[in-house]
This record gives structure tokens, sequence and C-alpha cells, in this order.
């Protein structure tokens, strides 16, 4: 599990930036990528004129910290810095910048941590709440540090709690698609409730709903095989979660199984929170004009796909490449390639999941008209190979509307008999059976494909190791 961390907030109180991070977030704009400029304004604004470690190095580590900078010399705003600065008021600002160390930057950790003080009646204090936050997981707060108390009192300017810890739910609602109350509710669901939860979240994504239930369960049983029992599912999932009143059920058959025989939609309360608990990262990953259309029906994305008009081919494509991360259950995380940048021909996408072990996929989408005798080339995988070694993949989908040539396939069989990757190669055939009947279609391909690289990797050399005599 990776650390969880505050950023650092030395020298960056709301009392030492007069309460209105646009005056220190304007002298970086103003300074024109001249540091000392910038140190200068620092030093006057909030140092009685005094240029020291305080102007110099704390200020910036913390802009770098938080991500209102890019982190790199001379300093500039990020675009989050940017929209902080763009703020009409200092409370605004003060609001967008904790809503992302919220979203973001283990924020919520200081809400929950907050919220178990209060209810043990406890006295909040620095070293109360630092003691909290390393119950809670966050690492590296060492003795002197004030990182959580100052990130407290922003939040207290930004009217998002008050001064004793208390959230201020419907402003959190605002910000954030999220209440701490529901945040809370949400952490202290059962591992299984959450996946299944996150599992209907993305399938609502596309989809309106409802969906049968078995069709919900599958992908959930696929992927996390021991936290889950069919036999008990209407007990130990169904019925928590309608009690709880997360989803609606209907068309329930009789007998001790009924369950698994209706259909399953997500409540209004389960509609209400941010997709990125179900997909981290989805918002910024996902550019907003794909995220607009990607409940598009798969047979309208084959229109498009394959019509005279390039842009909406090239937004079909992109469309096409993020629906098959999410109905492979993987997390889109950054398309390092988008259509428009290769004349709407193709896209590159980097998905991850994280199922009994963690994987990441580099996905190439081509798209080529029906009548093109233009086929995937050996040259085009082994620059999909070259690219997935440097990204640390473990998998590269490969997806086309014509075909790949003899060589390609070959020269995919021979790395991934020689190295750990694994290739999924989907064809025009393969494709229209996607485009016809769905995520079915695809799970089935890839399912048949794992059989074939499992058998075809069953000649490695792992055998020979075995056998060595290490004494």
């Amino acid at each position: 599990m990776g650390e969880k961390r505050l950023p650092s907030f030395n020298d960056f109180s709301p009392e030492i930036l007069k309460g209105d991070l646009r005056i220190c977030l304007m002298a970086v704009r103003d300074g024109e990528g001249d540091d000392a400029k910038v140190i200068e304004a620092w030093a006057e604004e909030f140092f009685k004129g005094k240029q020291n470690k305080r102007s110099r190095a704390n200020i910036p580590a913390t802009l770098r910290s938080t991500g209102l900078s890019t982190g790199v010399r001379p300093i500039v705003l990020s675009d989050f810095g940017e929209s902080v600065l763009a703020a009409s008021s200092p409370l605004e600002a003060a609001q967008k910048f904790c809503a992302e160390m919220i979203r973001s930057q283990n924020g919520d950790i200081l809400l929950t941590a907050l919220a178990s003080l209060r209810r043990r009646k406890e006295a909040i204090t620095k070293e109360s709440l630092k003691s909290e936050l390393k119950r809670e997981g966050v690492t590296s707060l060492s003795t002197n540090t004030t990182d959580h108390s100052t990130l407290k009192n922003w939040m207290v300017a930004a009217r998002i709690i008050d001064q004793d810890g208390k959230p201020n739910d419907a402003l959190l609602k605002e910000l954030l698609g999220i209440s701490a109350t529901e945040m809370d509710e949400w952490a202290a669901l059962p591992l299984a409730h959450q996946i299944f939860l996150q599992q209907l979240l993305r399938e609502h994504l596309v989809a309106a709903g409802p969906f049968p239930a078995k069709d919900l369960l599958r992908p959930c049983m696929s992927l996390y095989p021991d936290v889950f029992d069919p036999a008990q599912f209407s007990k130990q999932i169904q019925k928590p979660l309608l009690a709880g009143g997360w989803i609606h059920v209907t068309g329930l058959a009789g007998g001790p199984h009924g369950g698994k025989s209706g259909h399953v939609s997500g409540t209004s309360k389960l509609l209400g929170i941010p997709i990125e608990r179900a997909i981290p990262d989805f918002n910024s990953a996902v550019p907003a004009e794909l995220r607009a259309k990607i409940n598009t029906p798969l047979d309208e994305i084959r229109k498009d796909l394959f019509g005279k008009d390039t842009h909406r081919g090239g937004l079909a494509l992109e469309l096409l490449s993020l629906r098959m991360v999410l109905d492979l259950g993987l997390d889109p995380r950054n398309f390092r390639l988008r259509s428009a940048q290769s004349a709407h021909a193709e896209v590159d996408l980097l998905a991850e999941g994280c199922h009994l072990m963690f994987s990441r996929w580099t996905f190439q989408c081509k798209r080529y008209s029906k009548e093109s005798s233009t086929k995937v080339s050996l040259s085009e995988v082994a620059k999909e190979v070259g690219i997935a070694l440097f990204v640390k993949a473990h998998v590269v989908v490969m997806v086309t509307t014509t075909s790949f040539t003899a060589d390609a396939r070959k020269y995919a069989d021979v790395i991934s008999e020689a190295t750990p990757l694994q290739f999924i190669f989907i064809d025009g055939e393969a494709l229209d059976a996607y485009l016809g009947a769905g995520k079915a279609a695809l799970l089935e391909y890839a399912r048949n494909n794992a059989g074939a690289v499992m058998e075809s990797k069953r000649r490695q050399p792992f055998a020979a190791v075995a056998d060595e005599d290490y004494g």
C-alpha cells in the first residue's frame, strides 16, 4: 500500500497569507518567470521585507507539495493554481483549494480524524489530531509539524468546518458531491458492499439501468472471488444495501437464491456519490467532452466510427477505447495520444486494474475505413512494446477496424514468450462482435485470449528455475 501523506504547509497558514491565497499566487503570475521578483514580493507581503528561508524555500515547497505550482523552476502556477487565482473572493479561493486537498491530497482523512475525535468527545489539539491521523495511516508527521493543523485552519477559513471540527455537510456536498456524513457512511461499508456499489456506479456511468443482479455479481465474483459468496448474495449484499438506501431492487423471484434473479439500480443517494469513489482520478483522466458522451450507445459509436466525418469518427474512436477499458473492469488513467493529434486515425490510452493483483494496460485503437486493406504491422506492434516497457505495463491491447499482419502476430508471440508482457489483439471481426453484443462479447474474447496466453507462457522456463538446487 502507498504511504498516506499530507502536503507540506510551511509558512503557508491563513494568518501568514492574510487569509487570501490569491495574493501569494498573484505574485507568481506577476513575476513572469523571475523567481527573485516573486520571492521579493512574498517577503514584502508576508515577512516584513525579509528574504529568508521562509520566502525563498518554504513557500515554493508548499506550492509544489499542494499542486498549486508545476514544481519546476522558475516557479509557474499549475492549472489548479490558476483556477484558485481566478476565484472571485478569498473565501472562494480557500474553498477551491481545500476541495482539492480533500479530493486528492488526503484531506478527507483529516475530516475523518476530526470526526473520530468529536465522536469520542476528545479535545481537538495539534497533538490529538496528529495522533488520530497516525491511527488513520498518515505517515511523515514529524514532531514539530504543523501541516495538519494548518490544513485544518484553511478548512476553517473556507467554512468547510468550524473551529471545533464540525463539518459543513451542505457545503462539502456542493464542492465535492459527497458530504462528510456520506464519506463516513461509505467508509464504514463492508468491503463486499463497497465493491458491489462501485460496480453498480460503473454500470450507471454508461446506462440508466436497472441491471440484472447476476450481471452485476459476475464481475465482482470474477475479480474478487474470495470476497463474495453467490449463495449468500441476497442476505449479505442485497438486503443490507436495500435497507441502507443505496439500491432499488425489482423483479425478485422466490426461494433462497431469488435475489440473483432481480434487477438492481442505484438510488439518488448512491448516484450522488462522485464517480471517483468507484474509478479513482476519473474526472482528471477523462476529457470533459468524452465524459459528456460516455453513455453513447454502441450502435451509434459504430455508425460514427465508420462514417465519413473525421471529427465524429475520432470521437467515436476515443469513446470506443474508453468503453472497452470500463467494460474490462479497468480504470482509465491517461490518454497518451488523442485522435485529434493523429488526424482522427488512432488513439492511445493507459489504464490500470486493481483486482487480485495490480496491472497496467496500454491501449491503442486504430481506425480505418471498411474498404481499407491496411493492416496493423510488425513495426506498429514493436512501437507499442517499447512504450509498454517504458511505462512498465503488463498488457498491450491493440484494436483495429481491419486486421493484423501475420508478422505482427508472430512478433507478439515471440515477445510474449520471452517477456512478462501479454497481448490482446482485437481485429475487425472481434470488434464487430463487441459493438453488436456489448460487454459480454468483449469479456468472452478476453477470457479466451487469457487461456491462449497461459498456454503459451507455460513454455517459459520456470521449470528449470524450480529444479535448481539452492542447498
